[in-house]
């Protein structure tokens, strides 16, 4: 295990997805090997079925959490190396959808508001060291470092994003690694003033180990805060659409947040904040962008200026879309469950 040494990093204007990151991500699409292609087709086969979910009435009946066996797994990094490219067709290269803050401003300036939300929480200083649990392309990390000053870390399980941050020079590369939260941090204790994790936690293999490692690696009083869902099943119809929602946003365990409340305070933590908050409004927004590129697609697709199978990944990406927004609206689930918890010390 290693201590994190402070790297020097100039502070810079964030900029979110650019047209440039766009057509990145589109010439990715279009050169797709068939080995990427179908590693990425077949992951649904693997990761979406029979996926742990324990709601409110197993939390009553004292059932404990079930974790998500595949959090680790080749299947759900091919799935990250190609999904990546697809949400940064559109305003999730950050890969989450952010709680409605300002229904009148777009999905990615309410990302930029929900991140400094979270950096209030982190209560961060210039020069403190903070760690970003699956940190993708690095892209919130330089935010959170651009507003605190703070020294950003992150890992993550797949290898394409944390390629895609050593190329940003905004970052400091040497502090962005392939990493899995599912096993031992390669941190020394007390390394961190900050952890975060926005929505990556539902592919937890062992709740009670994950966080205890983050507690470990946290200086007293260090906070960890994680975006996290809530669940109540109630029938065929709701369990139908928490499926389709689940493979469009391609998360894994689904908890009830008791579950996440109750995981901060077994390991340790005093648990500062828990609430949810609706994104149905950003859905709906990015819904009926991909809904757009998607008709562009098929169209393009049909008389072979694209070729069928970067058609078929948004096809597949897209799929049955509308139900995360009736789930959402009928409160079945938020994948915003926004916790806050503190290192005591």
């Amino acid at each position: 295990m290693t201590s994190p040494e402070l790297t020097t990093h100039k502070p810079t204007t964030h900029k979110p997805t650019t047209l440039l990151d766009r057509l990145g991500a589109l010439r990715g699409l279009l050169t797709i090997s068939d080995a990427d292609y179908h590693a990425f087709m077949g992951s649904y086969g693997e990761l979406f079925v029979d996926s742990p979910e324990n709601p409110l009435d197993d939390y009553e009946s004292g059932i404990p959490p079930k974790g998500y066996d595949q959090g680790s797994s080749e299947e759900l990094q091919a799935l990250y190396k190609v999904i990546h490219l697809l949400c940064t067709l559109g305003s999730v290269e950050k890969m989450y959808m952010p709680p409605t803050i300002d229904p009148d401003k777009s999905v990615l300036q309410n990302q930029i508001l929900f991140e400094r939300m979270l950096a209030e929480d982190l209560q961060l200083q210039a020069g403190r060291k903070v760690l970003d649990l699956g940190c993708g392309c690095g892209a919130i990390a330089e935010h959170i470092a651009d507003l605190t000053g703070a020294t950003p870390f992150g890992i993550n399980l797949d290898a394409s994003q944390i390629d895609k941050a050593h190329r940003n020079p905004n970052l400091p590369a040497a502090n962005f690694a392939v990493g899995d939260f599912n096993k031992p941090l390669p941190f020394d204790d007390d390394s961190f003033d900050a952890v975060y994790a926005i929505q990556p936690l539902t592919y937890l293999q062992n709740h009670v180990f994950t966080f205890a490692e983050v507690l470990r690696i946290l200086k007293p009083g260090g906070r960890f805060v994680a975006a996290l869902d809530a669940y109540d099943r109630d029938n065929e119809v709701h369990r139908r659409l928490i499926q389709d929602t689940r493979e469009l946003t391609v998360f894994g365990g689904f908890w009830h947040f008791r579950y996440w409340e109750d995981a901060y305070r077994d390991a340790g933590f005093e648990l500062i904040s828990s609430v949810g908050r609706s994104a149905v409004e950003m859905i709906k927004k990015e819904v009926a962008l991909f809904s757009r590129y998607e008709a562009v697609f098929k169209a393009l697709a049909k008389v072979r200026i694209i070729p069928k199978k970067t058609d078929a990944l948004l096809q597949r990406m897209n799929k049955n879309s509308r139900s995360y927004i009736e789930a959402e609206e009928a409160e079945l689930l938020t994948l915003n469950w926004h916790c806050v918890g503190q290192k005591p010390g």
